[in-house]
Formats: structure tokens, sequence, C-alpha cells
């Protein structure tokens, strides 16, 4: 017992001698260009494990000898410091901004980090700093204008339209040209719809193969990798970004008053005696066309589409931890009323990460977000027809009422202009009598586990869960043309319903050996992965319900239509992968650097035999800014050359494509009892020989930094080959198919790009920067079946009997354009006129344009007669006309910042 207590004492007095040597030491640390506190500084005692990290406020506070010491304050973007304690309790710290640090910051390029500098392949970047004073609601809209080489698009203005990413326009002539998402590590589709701007830490886009190559047959469109915000260590910070909005229609096409309307309607029916019938019944006779002077105009397009907009953004994040846990969560509510009237939008956006440091070798992660959208509105599109467009209907719909009648009304419903035989409805009444909501609603969980087996090796399992789910209701009223022509002017409903579900999972070594003999520096990557994709889709499509009904009592009482012939319809489809890919890396003094990937992919969108392929890619640089030679220039930070080489695949292609497909076109057969079956029956002819499109692809790029970091520049020039482009290929009649899909096609892509940035002024809290970028790309068909230099592409835009009007021509860029040439207008002297039947006749020598278009008039369309013929015809006359890649891309962005401002 006596020994116990002695113990004790001892215990005690040794912790009180140990306490009597240290002290508290506090401060404040400070940028010294803006002079705004810094938290999450890490503040170091020399020489002892003991570290605290800075606040909000900038403050610590750390126990130091009593005879002083060292701290050392490190941050990321600003210089180190180191500075002496002495005799002092309290001490001020400023830290300079480093000038190079956009040179050490980080880049994800693929289950692995590195720094810009050491970066061996093409990859632009967007952070956060440069999202968080944009006011946006789409990531996708980030890299619009912003990232060389990369494209964002969208086919129409409605709110939830998806926006199309393309890097280096795509390689695919037929198939998907989408790139490869990744969030937090985990392969996503359709990634920057699901996710809020305010989220997103940074957004890695990798070009060429020496990056996206370890992607494997997911990589020949490019990648983007989205890393989204942690929390770090200090006080909670609760933070709030918002704004809002209004819009409004910039400039409206010009239209004809009333009197040029009918005027003009006058004029195009003296071609026809029926037109002319019907235009007196319409509009009255020929000499009372004055009185259409004084008749007021109806602006349909401000009736329709010029309300103002309304739209509003709100961003809530909670952030902190402590040395084991940090967590980040943010909640962002995007609203907006369009232009377009009954149309709005509205989506809720969670996100919630979380790391546990469980030991000092042991780390785990998890994360989720939650999405939900709904837009409510028909919109101006018909996605993929103009039948009924909404927006042609309010710019050719005749712009004046009848006496008497309010713009809402049923008066002509139907427009009777002469020779109009699509349908032009009333406007306002058409955009009321259509309905549409689409709700999405999306969920995606990742879990990751990192384990530090030693100093040099590293284990790294991820694990993600997605899945999104769609419900498109749209409903025809009486009142349109859907339903006139297809309803009996009977409403018709459609719902659709799609649900996909995606789990992946990759576990990944990493080793590293730095500094050996102060000359070597090797890093090794060695990985699996894991990918299932599960679809499921549901499409109704019911007419004749009764003419009361609205879109809401259609919804709930689907048994009161009748199927269209066809429908209900019902898919699945399941895609899976297997992979395992590796990566070594090497450097010699920081100045030459070489990288290699391998990839080996199974996919079961191929045949047995056909399902595995390997894709490997090498990338080397010189680092020339560390040549002797080079020292002198000191206004160069760095400079570095860099060659990258590497083949990859494409397997973004339907499923199922080498077995027997089968389908119906809603004809029957008589099957037990006499009851009507659906007939069903082989589509296609199978090929079990389809594989992978490939591209190889070749880049080489410099990167030069300047002035400490001050100036940036990266300029890549690039040639891409790709081949065993999915075509439908014309077979024998003998068959019984038309075509076969086959692995025939063959493109070239090639381009450069230039991106520059820097900042452009920084006096005191002022700081100007600035970032340009430009891009070119080309590309050309070189191959298509054996023996065939041509193959003409209907697009399904215009209406039925349309001829094609695009081609395939090796030589011509992919997506030509192929029609006519215009040639002014027909005038009045072009032809002979019979005042007894009002009619117009061509003069001979004339080319007519009658077997192609409407009957030759006076201010018809006219066409060049490209082989002399003097007549137009669809196989002599038509050429191309167009390419739909732009010369150039580009952007100039620019930032000002005060202070926190």
């Amino acid at each position: 017992m006596k020994a116990k207590l002695c113990f004790s004492l001892l215990f005690c007095l040794c912790a009180l001698f140990s306490w009597a040597q240290t002290r508290p030491v506090t401060g404040r640390v400070t940028s010294d260009s803006t002079r705004e506190a810094l938290g999450g500084v890490t503040v170091t005692l020399k020489g002892a494990r003991r570290s605290v990290t800075t606040n909000n406020d900038g403050r610590f506070s750390i126990d130091a000898p009593q005879n002083g010491g060292t701290l050392q304050f490190s941050y990321v973007g600003y210089n180190a410091r180191e500075l002496s304690i002495g005799n002092r309790s309290n001490i001020e710290v400023t830290l300079t901004a480093s000038s190079s640090s956009v040179l050490n910051d980080v880049v994800v390029i693929g289950y692995q980090t590195v720094r810009r500098k050491d970066l061996l392949a093409s990859v632009s970047s967007v952070s956060a700093r440069d999202l968080k004073d944009i006011p946006i609601n789409s990531a996708a809209e980030a890299l619009n204008g912003r990232l060389a080489g990369v494209t964002a698009t969208t086919s129409e203005g409605s709110p939830d339209a998806q926006i199309r990413i393309r890097v280096r326009g795509g390689m695919s002539i037929t198939q998907d040209n989408s790139p490869l998402y990744v969030i937090d590590g985990v392969q996503v589709e359709n990634g920057l719809s699901t996710i809020s701007p305010q989220d997103i830490q940074s957004i890695d886009v990798l070009k060429d193969a020496a990056a996206t190559a370890i992607y494997g047959a997911r990589g020949a469109n490019g990648v983007i990798i989205i890393t989204t915000k942690s929390g770090r260590t200090g006080r909670t910070v609760i933070s709030y970004n918002g704004f809002y909005g209004f819009k409004k229609l910039a400039r409206k096409l010009s239209v004809m008053t009333p009197y040029d309307f009918v005027y003009y309607q006058s004029e195009r029916s003296r071609g026809s005696n029926t037109d002319s019938s019907n235009f007196v019944d319409n509009f009255g006779s020929w000499e009372k066309l004055g009185q259409y002077r004084d008749v007021p105009v109806v602006d349909w397009q401000e009736a329709v589409f010029g309300q103002t907009g309304h739209q509003t953004t709100q961003n809530v994040g909670v952030s902190g931890g402590s040395k084991k846990i940090t967590f980040n969560f943010g909640y962002t509510f995007n609203k907006e009323k369009a232009v377009v009237i009954n149309s709005e939008y509205e989506r809720h956006l969670f996100n919630a990460k979380g790391d546990y440091k469980i030991t000092n070798r042991i780390r785990f992660g998890l994360s989720g977000r939650y999405f939900n959208q709904n837009v409510k509105g028909a919109g101006v599109s018909s996605e993929g027809s103009n039948a009924y467009n909404r927006l042609r209907n309010a710019v050719k719909y005749r712009p004046f009422l009848t006496e008497g009648r309010s713009i809402d009304s049923s008066d002509l419903l139907a427009d009777p202009n002469p020779g109009n035989n699509l349908g032009l409805i009333n406007p306002l009444i058409l955009a009321k009598d259509e309905y549409r909501r689409k709700t999405t609603e999306a969920f995606n969980g990742t879990a990751s586990l990192t384990v530090n087996i030693t100093k040099k090796l590293t284990f790294r399992s991820t694990f993600g869960y997605d899945r999104n789910q769609l419900i498109d209701r749209q409903f025809s009223g009486p009142n349109t043309g859907y339903s006139t022509v297809s309803g009996a002017k009977l409403p018709i409903v459609g719902l659709d319903t799609t649900d996909r579900t995606t789990i992946t999972n990759s576990n990944v070594l990493t080793y590293s050996l730095k500094g050996i003999n102060k000359k070597h520096d090797l890093d090794f990557l060695l990985g699996e992965e894991t990918y299932d994709l599960r679809t499921e889709a549901h499409n109704s499509l019911l007419r004749y319900f009764p003419a009361d009904f609205g879109p809401i009592t259609a919804f709930k009482t689907l048994d009161s239509g009748e199927y269209f012939a066809g429908y209900p319809r019902m898919g699945k489809a399941r895609y899976t992968s297997a992979s395992f890919f590796g990566r070594v890396s090497y450097s010699y003094r920081d100045k030459y650097l070489f990288s290699a990937n391998l990839r080996y992919d199974g996919s079961s969108k191929f045949a047995p035999g056909k399902q595995y392929g390997a894709f490997p890619s090498a990338s080397a640089a010189w680092r020339i800014s560390k040549e002797a030679f080079m020292q002198n220039l000191r206004f160069v930070s760095d400079l570095k050359l860099r060659f990258g080489y590497g083949k990859i695949g494409n397997n973004r292609i339907k499923d199922y494509l080498y077995m027997t497909s089968y389908g119906n076109d809603g004809r029957y057969y008589y099957g037990i009892e006499g009851q009507p079956v659906y007939a069903y029956y082989p589509v296609s002819l199978p090929n079990p020989d389809l594989q992978w499109e490939s591209m190889v692809n070749r880049n080489f790029g410099v990167d030069l930094s300047l002035f400490k970091g001050r100036i940036n520049l990266s300029v890549d020039i690039y040639r891409n080959t790709s081949d065993k482009l999915l075509l439908d290929v014309d077979i024998a009649s003998t068959y019984g198919y038309p075509t076969q899909l086959q692995n025939i096609g063959r493109t070239v892509n090639k381009g450069y790009e230039l991106q520059l940035s820097g900042t452009v002024l920084q006096r005191g809290s002022f700081t100007w920067t600035a970032n340009f970028n430009l891009a070119h790309n080309s590309n050309k068909v070189e191959a298509l079946a054996p023996g065939q230099t041509q193959k003409l592409v209907n697009s399904g835009w215009g209406p039925s009997g349309t001829p094609t009007d695009y081609i395939l021509n090796i030589g011509s860029p992919v997506g030509a354009m192929y029609g006519y040439v215009t040639d002014g207008f027909y005038t009045v002297d072009d032809f002979n006129y019979d005042p007894a039947t009002h009619v117009y006749t061509l003069k001979d020598g004339i080319a007519n344009t009658g077997a192609v278009a409407t009957v030759a008039q006076p201010g018809s369309i006219r066409f060049k007669d490209l082989n002399g013929d003097k007549k137009i015809d669809i196989v002599n006359d038509r050429t191309f006309i167009g390419d739909p890649t732009p010369d150039f891309t580009g952007g100039l962005n620019q930032q000002f910042t005060f202070k926190n401002w």
C-alpha cells in the first residue's frame, strides 16, 4: 500500500514538473495581402509532436516550453513560415500567399492525386474559388467557356434540360459521346445534374489517353472527376450563399402586321384556284384588304413566353471537425418561374460528408447526396418533332383576332392560313391545354476505407450506390394538335417512368518510394473495380379520355382511357463490368518524368469471347526549367514539355446489341381462345462479333509558369484516330434484314487548345484574376463499309417524307449537313402570268423546285441548279451545306475580389 502511495505521489510530481516546464502561447494568423484572418492554419511546435489549427478568426493557442522554442506555420496556398517564440506569450503572424500555389494545387487523375506541376497529361480544372461567386444552378454551367476543349450546350431552354458536355468533340459516329463522371471516386451517370455547384471543391477534366486510359472502356470521351467539399478541423462554421435574379426575353422575332400577313396570304394563294377561294372565305375579297391596316396586333410571343421569369438559389453549409472527425453538410434550394406561361421549376439538394480517423493508420469516410426536382410546364419544345411545336405556333399563328373575341377564346382554334397543313393552333390555348410534369429523385451514397499499412503502402476501398428515378407525366387536351390528329379531339395521356440503380466497388493499393538516393521517385498503383448498372423503364400512352377530364383526373383514372397500339411497354436492362488496372510513375531529379497505365476491362455488352479488352497508355515529360541553362531565367517558374500516347475504348453503346431483339408495331394475331395478342418479331440481325469502339490518342503539350506562378499557360496539340466504330451496314436481302450493326467505321479527330490564366492586379485587399481559353477541333470520316463512300442519314427532325438531311461521307466532317443551296426567291419576272386563271407558270430556262418543294410561284424560295439540268431534284442538286463543329470555342473569365467579397 505504501509503495502504491509513493508511486502516485511520484507521478503527480512528474506531471507537475512537466506542467511547470511549459506555458500557453496564443496568437492570430492573417493574410499579408488582405489582412484577413486565416482559419485552418497548422501551427506546429518545431521538434515536438504538438500542433494545433487556427479557428475561423485565425486564433490559436499552443503549449510551448518556458524557454521559448520555434513555431512553424503552414497553410495551403501560402508560404510556410517559422517564428521564434522567445519570451512572448502572444504572437501576431502574417503569411504571404504563394505565387506558385497554382502549381502546387492537387489534381485528381484517376484513383490518385498529383500536384499540378507534376502532371504528364492534359487536364483542365475548375476549383471552388472559381465557382463561389458565379450565380449558377447547374454544375454543368460551370464548365461552359472555362476550360479549353470542353463544351457545354443544351438543346432547349427548359430549366431541367440536360446540358450536353463534350470533351474534344467526342469520337463515335452513332453511339453516345458523353464523358465518364466520377464523384468522390465513384462512377455515376449524368453526375453534374444531381449535385449543387456550392458543394463542389474541384472539377478536373481528363482529356487525353495519358489520363483517361486508367478508365479503359469508359475513357474515350474524356473523364470528369468531381470532388465534393470536406470538413476541416476547427470550430464549426455556418455559411450562407444566395442570389435572386430575373429573366426576360431579350429579343423577340419580328413578325408581320395584320395587313402584311393577309397581303402575304393573298399573294401565296394566287397560284392555286383552291387556295384563292379559301382566301376569300377566310379573309374577304381582294379589294377589302386595306381594312386590315386598322386591326390591332396580337403579340403571341409576348402572350406565351413574354412574362418575367424569376429565379432564386439559397445555399446553407455547415462544416467543422476535430482531430478525429470532420464533417460537411450542405443544402441548396433552387426555384425558377420560367418566361413561358404555366412553367416553373423547383429543386432540393442535400449533401453530407464525414471523415473519421479511427487510428493513426485507418480512416473511414462516408458521404451521401439526395436530389429532388420538379419541373412543371410543357415548355416550347416538342422533343424531336416540329409537327406540333409550341414555339412555331407562337411565331406563325395569325397576328390578330376576330372582332369582339378575347385573346384566349376559342376563336380560330385552327389557323385557316391557305397552304398551311401543319395544324397551327391558337398559341395561348395550346399552352394552357398541354400539361407536363417531370419529377426526378436521386440518392447517392459512398463509403470508403483507407488503411496506411506502412508509411509507403496504402490501401483504399470505395463502395458506391446510386439510384435515380424519373416520372414524366404528359397530358394533351382536346384542343391540341396531337389530340386532333391521333385522339379524336379527346385527351391523350402519357406516363413514363425510369428507375436506374448503379453499384460500384473499387479497391486500390498504392506504394510510394520518394527520394531514392536523393534522385529517384517511384509510385505504383494496382487496383480492381466492379460496376453494376440496372435500368427499368415503363411507358404508357392512352387516349379517348372523356372530354371534360383534366390532367389530374386523367392521371388518377388511367383505366378511363384506351391504350395506343403497342402500349403499355416495359423494358429491363443490366450492364456489368469487371476491371483490373495499374499505373507506374517515375521521376528523376524532378526533371525527367514518366508514367504508364494499363487497364483490362470485361463487359457484359459483348458476346462471350469478345468481352475483354486491354487499354494501355504511356506519357513522358521533360522539365526544362530544371536544366542548368535555365537557371539565369529567374522569371520562369516552371517550363515543361510532355507527350502522351494511348489506346482507350468506348462502351457507351446500347445493351444486348449482339443478341436478337424483338419488337411490335401494334399489329395483332389471334392467339388462345380467339383473343388478340401482340405479335413480336425479330427487328435486327444479331452480330456476335461486335466489340469495343476504340481510339488511339496522341497528345503533345507545353506547360509554362512565369513570375512565380503569376502567369500560367498550357498549350496542347492532339490527334485521335478512332476505329471499329459501330455503323449500320447494308447487307444482302437474303438475310431478311436491310442492315446489320458492325464495327466498320473510322474517323480522325484533331485540334489544339490554349489555356492562359493569371493575376492581373493585386493591390492590398483587391485582387483581379483572369482566365482565357481557346480551342479548335476538327474531324473527318475516313472509312465506312467496304466499297461505300457515303451514307445518307435522316435526323428525324423534319415531317414525314422529308429527305435525308445529314451525310456520312469519306473526307467530310462527322455530322455533315446535306441539302439544297438557297438561291434567293422567285420573282414575278421568272413567270408568265395568266390573269384569267390567276396562275403563274415558270418561264423556259428557269429551274423548277416543284419536284422537291411546293409549287413554284413568286416569293417562293429558290434553290441552285447544281447540275444545270433546269430542274431541282433530290439526287443531283443536294450537297454539303454545313459542319456542326464550330471553328473555335473559348472564353474569357475575370474575377474581382475585395477582402472576402
